[in-house]
């Protein structure tokens, strides 16, 4: 049986953060990925892919099928390689209160690049900074499920700079 790959990191207060490729794109067709991920409580898929990589991967059906499957559905572009821009920052704006809600309500939330590991490990070591976690621990835990991820200078750069921010509002 074919089975869509992902990777979970349980959180203390038992939510959880999926790492995954982008649903559709290895073993099983994106309805199939999507069911496997609703089987496992996914409440909430996040996209890092633009809207050319979703249009060249052929996975525009995602937001349509994740609202079928009742699982909200965000779009936080990230270019392949590089460190979050602009069009992350808008879309993180308007949506980062919403991901850490869901996450501090125990929700399971699935977060996607290509292959699921430089711009997804980024965005879910944002994520445990904003949740308080120190850099040595997120690097630690991430690390430990996906050993390629957070190995983009450019990646590290953006979550050191988000770190300083962090540390001027403490």
């Amino acid at each position: 049986m074919n089975t869509h790959p992902f990777q979970t990191l349980t959180l203390g207060n038992d939510s959880k953060l999926i790492f995954t490729p982008c649903p559709g794109t290895k073993s099983m067709s994106l309805e199939d990925s999507i069911t496997q991920l609703k089987q496992n409580q996914t409440s909430m898929l996040i996209t890092l892919m633009t809207d050319a990589e979703m249009m060249a991967n052929d996975v525009l059906a995602l937001p349509g099928i994740c609202h079928q499957q009742q699982i909200t559905w965000l779009q936080l572009p990230i270019v392949d390689d590089e460190a979050p821009k602009l069009p992350f920052e808008r879309q993180w704006s308007k949506h980062k209160q919403a991901i850490l809600d869901e996450i501090n309500n125990q929700g399971v939330v699935a977060i996607h690049c290509k292959g699921g590991t430089g711009r997804t490990g980024t965005v879910i070591a944002l994520l445990l900074l904003h949740l308080g976690c120190s850099v040595t621990k997120i690097v630690a835990e991430i690390q430990a499920i996906k050993p390629k991820a957070l190995k983009i200078q450019a990646q590290l750069d953006y979550l050191n700079a988000k770190l300083i921010t962090a540390e001027d509002r403490f």
